[in-house]
C-alpha cells in the first residue's frame, strides 16, 4: 500500500503522455490524488499507534510524523489538481502545454511524496532536490521573459543550496562512518548520535539547514521567492508553500531530534535562530509587499520561521504546537492561494494599489477573500489562531520565553500588515477610473469552486474542534519528533 502513493502519479503521467485528451488528463490526475488521500488516511491510522509502517526495511517506510506530512501533502495535490483544471481553462495557453503542466505537476508530486517515505537520508536529500528539477517548469509555465527568469532564478539558488546540503549530507555520513556505523537511515544516525563528535554534527547540521534553508526560502536565503511566488500558477504556490513549510520542516526538525541525541552537538541554537529572523525578516517583508501574491509568500516564510522556532524549543509541549502549525499552515495556505486566484479571475490584476472594493464587486469572491486573509493571518476561529496560540503558550513556560516574547511581537507585525492590505482589497472603495468595475460578470470554473470549498473544510473545522484521532496522531508524531526515532 506505501508503493500505491508513489505509483498512481506515474500512472496519472503515463496515460497523459500516451495523448489522453486535455480534460480526461486533468481529472485522471484529480483521481490519482483522492486515491492517494484515502492511502494516505490509512497508513496514518496504522501509523498512528507508534509502529512505523515498513514496505522496504531501512529504506521505504513511514512513522506517525511522516504520515502526518504525506496526509498534508496527498490532499493539497487533490486541491491544487482540481483548481488546476478550472485554472487552466481561462488561459490561452496550447493544449499541449497545458497536458505537460499535468506531467510535470505528477513528476513533482511523486518526489514530494517520497520525502516522508523515504528512512535513508541521502535518498531524502535526493527526493528534495527532484522536487525543485520538477517545478520549476511549473514556475515557468506561462513562457513568458519574466516567468522564464522567474523560474531560472529558482532553479539556480535552489540547487545552489542542495549543493550545501549535500555537503552536510556527507560530513554526517563521515562521522557516522568514523564511529563505526555503515546505515545511514533515521533510526541508524539516531542509535549512533551519541558516539558522534558534536563538533562534526553541528557543522553538518548547520550546513543541511543553509541548504534547505534555501529551498524554504528562509531569510537571508529567500531571493529566488518573490519572483517565483509572483509568476507561478495560483495552485503551484499552493504546493510550493507545503513543500516549503511542511516537508522540509519535517526532514529539519527530524534531522534536529537526532543529531540532539549527540552531546553537546549545537542544533537548537541554528534552528531558533533562523526562525527568529526568517519570522521577523518576513513580518516586515509583508508590510512593504506591492502584490498580493507576494505577501501570501512572505507569509510562508514566516510560518516557516514560526515552526522552526518552535522545534528548537526543549519542551513536548512546543514540539506538539510546531506540528499544529504545520498542519494548520499547510492545510490554510492552499486556501488563500485559491481564494486570491479566484480574485484575480475577478480583477486581473496582481498589485495591492490597483485592487478595490471586490466586496462590492462581487459580495462572495470578497467575503472568501476575507475569511481566507484573516485565516493565513493567524485571526480566530481559525487553525493557525490555535496553533500560533500553543506555540506561544508552550514558549513563555519554557526557558525560551525571550524566543517567545520575540515570536510574539513578529506575529503581531505580521496579522497587522496582512489585514491592512487585506481590508484596502477587499473592503476599500472602487476607483471610478477602473474599468474592470463595468465589466461583464466573470464565470469562475466550477472545479475552482470545488477545490476552494473542500480547502476550507479543514481550516474551518480544526479552528473549532480538533477530532480525537487526530488528537492521538498529534501525540504519537511528537513522541517520534522527541526520541528522534521513526
Amino acid at each position: 500500500m506505501v508503493w500505491a502513493i508513489l505509483i498512481l502519479p506515474l500512472v496519472a503521467i503515463a496515460i497523459t503522455a500516451a495523448g489522453a485528451p486535455l480534460g480526461l488528463a486533468g481529472w485522471i490526475s484529480v483521481l490519482a490524488a483522492l486515491a492517494d488521500v484515502v492511502i494516505a488516511g490509512i497508513l496514518a491510522g496504522e501509523a498512528s499507534h507508534g509502529r512505523a509502517v515498513i514496505a522496504i526495511p531501512h529504506w521505504v517506510g513511514v512513522d506517525a510524523f511522516g504520515s502526518l506530512i504525506l496526509l498534508l501533502e496527498t490532499f493539497g495535490a487533490l486541491t491544487a489538481l482540481l483548481f488546476s483544471i478550472g485554472f487552466l481553462s481561462q488561459l490561452s495557453t496550447p493544449a499541449d502545454r497545458k497536458r505537460r503542466y499535468f506531467i510535470w505537476f505528477n513528476l513533482f508530486l511523486t518526489a514530494l511524496y517520497a520525502v516522508p517515505m523515504l528512512r535513508e537520508i541521502a535518498l531524502v536529500w535526493l527526493a528534495l532536490t527532484l522536487t525543485t528539477l520538477f517545478s520549476v517548469f511549473l514556475v515557468s509555465f506561462e513562457r513568458t521573459p519574466a516567468a522564464l527568469e522567474a523560474g531560472w532564478k529558482y532553479a539556480i539558488l535552489t540547487t545552489l543550496g542542495a549543493a550545501i546540503a549535500i555537503l552536510g549530507v556527507l560530513l554526517l555520513y563521515w562521522a557516522e562512518s568514523r564511529a563505526g556505523f555503515t546505515a545511514f537511515t533515521w533510526r541508524q544516525l539516531a542509535a549512533s548520535a551519541p558516539k558522534l563528535s558534536p563538533a562534526i554534527v553541528s557543522i553538518a547540521f548547520l550546513l543541511i539547514l543553509i541548504g534547505f534553508g534555501t529551498k524554504a526560502a528562509l531569510i537571508p536565503f529567500h531571493a529566488w521567492l518573490p519572483d517565483t511566488y509572483s509568476r507561478a500558477p495560483f495552485p503551484i504556490c499552493a504546493m510550493l508553500s507545503i513543500l516549503e513549510s511542511a516537508a522540509i520542516p519535517y526532514v529539519l526538525l527530524h534531522l534536529a531530534a537526532t543529531i540532539r541525541l549527540a552531546p553537546g552537538a549545537r542544533v537548537d541554537q541554528w534552528l531558533i535562530f533562523f526562525g527568529l529572523v526568517s519570522a521577523g525578516g518576513a513580518a516586515l517583508l509583508i508590510i512593504q509587499t506591492h502584490e498580493y501574491k507576494r505577501l501570501f509568500a512572505y507569509s510562508t516564510i514566516e510560518n516557516t520561521g514560526i515552526i522552526l522556532t518552535a522545534g528548537a524549543m526543549t519542551s513536548t509541549a512546543a514540539h506538539h504546537a510546531a506540528i499544529w502549525q504545520i498542519i494548520s499552515h499547510s492545510f490554510t495556505k492552499p486556501l488563500v492561494f485559491y481564494a486570491a486566484g479566484i480574485m484575480f479571475m475577478l480583477v486581473g490584476k496582481l498589485r495591492i494599489s490597483e485592487v478595490r472594493g471586490v466586496l462590492s464587486r462581487s459580495p462572495w469572491i470578497g467575503s472568501v477573500m476575507m475569511a481566507a486573509g484573516l485565516a493565513i493571518a493567524g485571526a480566530p476561529p481559525f487553525a493557525i489562531f490555535l496553533s500560533e496560540l500553543a506555540i506561544l503558550k508552550a514558549g513563555l513556560a519554557g526557558p525560551q520565553m525571550w524566543a517567545a516574547v520575540l515570536l510574539s511581537s513578529f506575529m503581531i507585525i505580521s496579522f497587522c500588515a496582512i489585514t491592512y492590505h487585506l481590508f484596502r482589497m477587499v473592503l476599500g472603495s472602487a476607483d471610478a477610473n477602473d474599468t474592470a468595475a463595468d465589466a461583464p460578470p466573470v464565470t469562475i470554473p466550477r472545479s475552482c469552486i470545488i477545490a476552494l470549498t473542500v480547502a476550507a473544510i479543514p481550516v474551518v473545522v480544526l479552528g473549532c474542534y480538533v477530532p480525537a484521532p487526530l488528537a492521538h496522531w498529534l501525540a504519537a508524531a511528537t513522541a517520534s519528533l522527541g526520541s528522534g526515532r521513526p
